[in-house]
């Protein structure tokens, strides 16, 4: 059927020119309406298809404008704007209508519960009473005094009502203890060259068993004693007894008397001077020998006396030599017991015998002047566990246990 075009009726009216049929006027009056509403629904820009808008006719009366996507649409804004209807109202119908969303090339993902909180710090634990540091317990071992000087001795005591046994060590030295109501004491001896400082005591209680039950520590403060030096002259047979090798073989036979050990005190009370008469060499004093370097100390004390004058026992002791030494002379030397012992040195006669048990006061021999001695006197020492100390402060004072308590 060939399509009616305007232009053709139009002509048709310009040719005929008669007055139209009813008809004619009604298929005039549709083409007309109908060129109205395209009109209308167009727009006044006349865009309308390129703006991405389309006109969807519906089965109500109220025609519902709906957004389109377009193949060449801009990017959407993050916040769409509601479209805008051209030609009626939007009504509730337009809840139907599909719904533009703004899809972000790379959205960010939702943060988790864990981005969003914020740390709370975790409440300090408590510290269980058993695991709190307990405050340090006294010592058991007790020094008397705490304090001495180079040459000097000490007392070192210790509870052990549980214990077997039990041993110090101190300045290189191990000393055994002696039982006594509960407790373990001993007697300690500093050297005169013993460096001043604070030094360790350590006390080890054994059982019966030879376990070691427990340590404990106390410290000993040695303080300088401030010794003079002194520069003696010797005849040159007499110097001839400091050679080395001679010097050396008696040290090692001292060293073997004084090694045994006597688990009980056997003296009482202070030490007696031995011989009446002047100190006529210190305890501790350097020694310069015919000019020479100050290479050893005194290890005694030299009381000045005549030949055969009577020298007795400082205190109660069993004989633990009777003999000559190259250095020392003819000698007497006491073991009074743990680890004490007394030497009498120079003496022209002895008055005992090896084993004899001799009390406070007995004789013991005769002042002379064997060995290294330039005149009579008495060269007496105080030996502790091999350590030579100061025989004067014996005199001055009682070493032994300490009283309970």
């Amino acid at each position: 059927m060939e399509r009616l075009h305007l232009s053709s009726i139009s002509s048709a009216f310009r040719g005929r020119r008669r007055r139209p049929a009813a008809g004619a006027w009604l298929a005039l009056a549709a083409l007309a309406l109908a060129t109205v509403l395209l009109a209308a629904c167009s727009g006044s820009s006349g865009q309308g298809s390129e703006a991405g808008v389309q006109v969807q006719r519906v089965a109500s009366a109220t025609a519902t404008v709906r957004a389109l996507p377009s193949a060449t649409k801009a990017p959407p804004s993050p916040t769409p704007q509601p479209p805008t209807a051209t030609g009626a109202p939007a009504t509730a119908t337009a809840t139907a209508e599909p719904t533009v969303e703004a899809t972000p090339t790379s959205a960010p993902e939702p943060p988790t519960a864990e981005a969003t909180l914020v740390p709370t710090p975790e409440p300090p634990t408590a510290t269980p009473v058993a695991s709190s540091p307990a405050p340090p317990a006294p010592t058991g071992v007790t020094l008397a005094p705490p304090q001495v000087a180079q040459g000097s001795a000490t007392v070192v005591q210790v509870a052990g009502a549980s214990a077997a046994a039990a041993t110090a060590d101190f300045a290189g030295r191990q000393y055994p203890l002696l039982a006594t109501e509960g407790s373990f004491w001993s007697v300690l001896g500093v050297p005169g060259n013993q460096p001043p400082g604070e030094y360790p005591v350590l006390v080890t209680l054994v059982a019966a068993d030879g376990r070691t039950l427990r340590q404990e520590q106390a410290n000993l403060t040695v303080t300088t004693a401030g010794f003079p030096v002194e520069y003696v002259q010797l005849e040159p047979a007499v110097a001839a007894l400091l050679d080395p090798a001679i010097v050396l073989e008696e040290l090692d036979r001292r060293a073997a008397i004084y090694a045994a050990f006597t688990p009980e005190r056997l003296w009482s009370g202070p030490f007696l001077l031995p011989v009446q008469g002047p100190i006529t060499g210190a305890y501790g004093a350097g020694r310069s020998y015919n000019g020479g370097p100050v290479t050893d100390y005194h290890h005694g004390t030299d009381i000045g006396a005549a030949e055969g004058t009577p020298v007795v026992a400082a205190n109660t002791g069993r004989v633990a030599f009777v003999g000559d030494l190259s250095v020392r002379g003819r000698s007497v030397i006491l073991d009074h017991g743990d680890g004490v012992f007394s030497a009498y040195h120079h003496l022209s006669e002895t008055a005992v015998v090896q084993g004899q048990l001799v009390n406070k006061g007995d004789l013991v021999g005769l002042v002379g002047q064997t060995g290294l001695a330039e005149g009579a006197h008495l060269h007496w020492e105080i030996v502790v566990r091999g350590v030579e100390v100061d025989p004067l402060l014996w005199t001055q004072a009682e070493y032994g246990p300490l009283p309970p308590g």
